[in-house]
């Protein structure tokens, strides 16, 4: 019997360019809370980076990864109690998205006061961002731990940026991590960890800890905030550590031009750009200081600069044993739906019997387009339900 703790994670990208891509797709790694059990890319990688597999992608092509992945409590056999010094090097340096600069060094020190342990100094941190002080927006204006600083407000990103900036502006190592929840379509999430040496990585969630810190309900919100700092709350996947991966040996892209003062990411329309770091990237066609920005869970490459401005993340569901076994009964219960409903209908002497049953049945037919991968077999019995109340209701 299958585990209630595996998930079945699919996800796709379409190529819409006239121009051949490169997918620098992230290696799901196995972590103290998940367990990667089967993974399959489709093109075949052609190389494998420490971070990422490399996969060609012609025009009008897709690629894909299927994969399964157990999630569970934290395994202490899998905990990283010391890093080497190339690691530690890699998680206290600054750069683009986490510069450690003199505003951010400030500020870090400001709020670390006399604290020496680095466990205090991270919940300091923490507590800063869940208070009054900064604010969820999203999409964010510039993504990126400096302008998080100055604006204020941002969205679960900028949160683990900044997070993390402070973390390594006071010499203790850092990372964001960027993942989806476990359950649903899309549910793209960042957050952040920091390293205590003898103990390993410790989760914080500080753009959860905000949303749960500022909800109605006070009492629940406490308890939910005390468990975004070395927990997690919910069930997620991760799909890469850290930001701003170097460029696969062999691959040239141009880095994106400093920004003009001010202006967004948009909520309502993507033109093919994101805003971070002050710099405007062109997404597929330019690097963030010469890097790829982060993978959640690829970044798209097109040598030849020829980005088409569709593709973006790509798209993918995570399913669980339950959510499968209720799309299973929800088709065989539409499939016998369309079959008796004539019949329950012809026997009706209130046609209004007939269209409200339709009508649920309708219903759950959306939910099922709305959350479900394959459409044909809902939208055809969707279609044939709509049919046949159109006819019940004219004769």
């Amino acid at each position: 019997m299958e585990s209630p703790d595996m998930r079945r994670l699919t996800w796709s990208i379409h190529n819409h360019s006239d121009s051949p891509m490169t997918l620098m797709l992230a290696r799901l790694p196995d972590t103290p809370r998940q367990s990667v059990a089967s993974c399959t890319v489709d093109p075949a990688p052609h190389t494998t980076t420490d971070d990422a597999w490399l996969v060609s992608v012609p025009p009008g092509s897709r690629a894909g990864l299927r994969a399964e992945v157990l999630v569970h409590r934290p395994d202490p056999a899998r905990a990283t109690p010391e890093l080497s010094e190339a690691e530690r090097a890699r998680y206290t340096a600054s750069t683009a998205l986490v510069p450690l600069s003199e505003s951010i060094h400030a500020e870090a020190l400001r709020l670390a006061g006399d604290r020496t342990e680095p466990e205090e100094i991270a919940r300091a941190f923490f507590d800063e961002l869940v208070g009054d002080r900064y604010r969820y927006t999203w999409p964010t204006g510039d993504l990126g731990a400096e302008a998080m600083l100055w604006d204020r407000s941002g969205d679960c990103g900028a949160y683990a940026f900044l997070f993390v900036a402070w973390c390594r502006a006071m010499g203790i190592p850092a990372r964001t991590v960027f993942g989806t929840w476990a359950t649903g379509r899309l549910q793209a999430h960042a957050w952040a960890e920091f390293h205590v040496a003898g103990t390993g990585w410790l989760p914080v969630d500080p753009s959860f800890g905000w949303l749960t810190a500022h909800q109605r309900w006070p009492a629940k919100s406490r308890e939910a905030v005390e468990g975004s700092f070395g927990d997690l709350p919910g069930e997620r996947i991760v799909f890469s550590h850290d930001a701003e991966f170097p460029l696969p040996d062999g691959l040239d892209l141009p880095a994106a031009p400093e920004a003009a003062a001010g202006g967004r990411n948009s909520k309502t329309s993507w033109d093919g750009t994101m805003l971070m770091a002050g710099r405007r990237v062109r997404w597929g066609a330019e690097t963030l200081a010469g890097r790829v920005p982060y993978l959640q869970p690829a970044y798209p490459i097109y040598p030849d600069g020829n980005a088409d401005a569709r593709v973006t993340l790509g798209s993918w569901l995570v399913e669980t044993p339950r959510t499968r076994l209720l799309a299973k009964i929800g088709y065989v219960l539409c499939a016998l739906a369309a079959l008796l409903l004539p019949f329950l209908a012809r026997e009706s002497a209130n046609p209004v019997t007939s269209v409200l049953v339709v009508g649920a049945v309708v219903l759950f037919e959306v939910w099922l387009i709305a959350s479900r991968r394959s459409v044909l077999i809902p939208a055809a019995t969707l279609v044939g339900l709509l049919g046949f109340m159109t006819q019940n209701l004219l004769t």
